[in-house]
């Protein structure tokens, strides 16, 4: 039987990880409200090389207010018009864990399953992303997983945005 978004969201709020299936490829992926989730995901990165990147999963800027305190003006443009994937670095995190407070990676997803779970779920996502097609050897799988593989996969930009708008490419 294949889940609903509203199974997933249950599976979510009840602080499992699952797999998520985007245009940057396969991710773990949790609640950023759940503290043990988020630690657990956590936890899966450190033994994890080279560690992706935890990033929030957003469906638009509007979701920006929910994990950053004041967003930088241009940060609404950038994430509401991005048409590849970009992660954005932005400073001062709220209703994060403290692991995200200082800087926190945000992308909108492009991917329409991904963000119908995400307007579902009426929050962001925390993704571990594997950034290609394959499932990490020697990670357990999650028993849920949610949404479509590209046919090729779309690593994303990343950049740095500083408060007052600077900004800086790590990948371009």
């Amino acid at each position: 039987m294949t889940p609903t978004p509203r199974d997933i969201v249950a599976e979510l709020r009840q602080g499992r990880l699952i797999q998520l299936n985007d245009e940057t490829g396969v991710s773990l992926a949790c609640d950023p409200g759940h503290a043990e989730a988020v630690q657990h995901l956590l936890d899966v990165r450190k033994d994890l090389v080279p560690a992706p990147l935890p990033t929030i999963l957003i469906i638009d800027s509007g979701q920006l207010n929910l994990y950053v305190r004041p967003v930088p003006e241009v940060a609404w443009d950038l994430i509401d018009f991005a048409e590849k994937p970009l992660t954005v670095l932005l400073s001062n995190g709220v209703n994060l864990p403290e692991a995200f407070r200082a800087q926190v990676p945000v992308r909108k997803t492009l991917s329409e399953p991904v963000r119908k779970l995400i307007g579902a779920f009426g929050r962001g996502l925390l993704a571990l992303p594997f950034e290609g097609t394959e499932w990490p050897v020697g990670l357990s799988q999650p028993t849920v997983s949610w949404g479509d593989l590209p046919a090729q996969v779309q690593l994303p930009r990343i950049m740095e945005l500083g408060p007052k708008g600077e900004v800086a490419f790590l990948r371009k």
